[in-house]
C-alpha cells in the first residue's frame, strides 16, 4: 500500500494511448533502486512499473 511518502520526482518523456490504455514512459534517473513490477505513484495514483532501462521506466492506466 502506498504510504504517500515522496522520495523523487520523475518527468513523463512519452505518452502512448490506444482505445483501451495510456503508456507513460517516464525518466528513470534517481530511481536506482526500482524493479520490474514496483509500485510507483504516478500524480497520485498507484501503478506498476515495467520496461525498465538504464534512462526510462513505463507505467500503463486502463482508458
Amino acid at each position: 500500500m502506498f504510504t504517500g511518502l515522496i522520495e523523487q520526482k520523475g518527468t513523463v518523456l512519452k505518452v502512448d494511448s490506444t482505445v483501451d490504455d495510456t503508456e507513460f514512459t517516464i525518466n528513470n534517473d534517481g530511481f536506482e533502486d526500482l524493479k520490474e513490477g514496483d509500485s510507483i505513484a504516478v500524480n497520485g495514483v498507484c501503478l506498476t512499473a515495467y520496461e525498465i532501462t538504464e534512462h526510462t521506466f513505463k507505467v500503463t492506466m486502463i482508458n
